[in-house]
């Protein structure tokens, strides 16, 4: 696949850093998620940190199915990104993602929408959206942005091709690292410097480009 080469602005991804630079802003469930899921086996707290990560971050609204459920629903879901054909998945300073694992990605994914369709509820059902997965994917193993509307305006507006949490937009996001490398180290090791945490590729990726959507005029917060 070639692309046209899309320039990563350090500047943005640092403007999104100092956004949430007090330490109880909402973003920063994300780190305490990522963290907490750091260790080697599952237990009930990561489900408790990830409910609490995705109420943060939206997905708790009142349109949602999750609002009926507490942190229990994402039991399943911890085991499930706990097995071991997915911890492969788990970004750090160690281990990173690469495009190789696109497919253990997509059956992540599936894997996880399945467990959630599964977790009935009178009121209204779980939808395993795009954005509900990726989120899910981001705050635990950090191996893809969050396909939140922001993220996708951005991905628009930088004149990306795809905008779905499919294979086609993952191939293309894998491109856009390895045209950027330069600047994406360059943002990791001032975060590293700022915050002493590690953030992994695609989470440097996620902040630029929901930045981005977040800035467009149009767009009412």
């Amino acid at each position: 696949m070639k692309i046209m080469r899309h320039k990563l602005d350090t500047s943005v991804v640092l403007a999104y850093l100092e956004t949430s630079s007090a330490p109880d802003h909402r973003y920063k469930s994300w780190d305490n998620c990522y963290q907490a899921f750091s260790g080697n086996s599952p237990e009930e707290i990561h489900a408790l940190h990830l409910g609490f990560y995705l109420a943060s971050w939206g997905m708790y609204r009142g349109s949602s199915g999750l609002l009926h459920k507490n942190h229990l629903v994402h039991k399943g879901a911890v085991e499930i990104i706990f097995k071991e054909k997915y911890q492969k998945l788990k970004c750090g300073m160690e281990q990173e993602i690469s495009h190789e694992m696109i497919n253990d990605i997509l059956d992540l994914k599936r894997d996880l929408g399945e467990h959630y369709v599964k977790q009935f509820t009178k009121f209204k059902p779980i939808s395993p959206t795009d954005t509900l997965i990726s989120k899910v994917l981001l705050g635990t193993l950090g191996c893809v942005p969050a396909y939140d509307r922001f993220l996708i305006d951005g991905l628009k507006a930088k004149g990306m091709q795809h905008f779905k949490f499919q294979e086609d937009s993952l191939k293309e996001l894998f491109w856009f690292i390895m045209e950027n490398e330069v600047e994406i180290s360059q943002c990791q090791k001032q975060i590293i410097e700022t915050t002493g945490l590690y953030y992994p590729l695609m989470k440097i990726v996620d902040m630029f480009f929901w930045q981005v959507g977040y800035g467009l005029p149009q767009k009412v917060k």
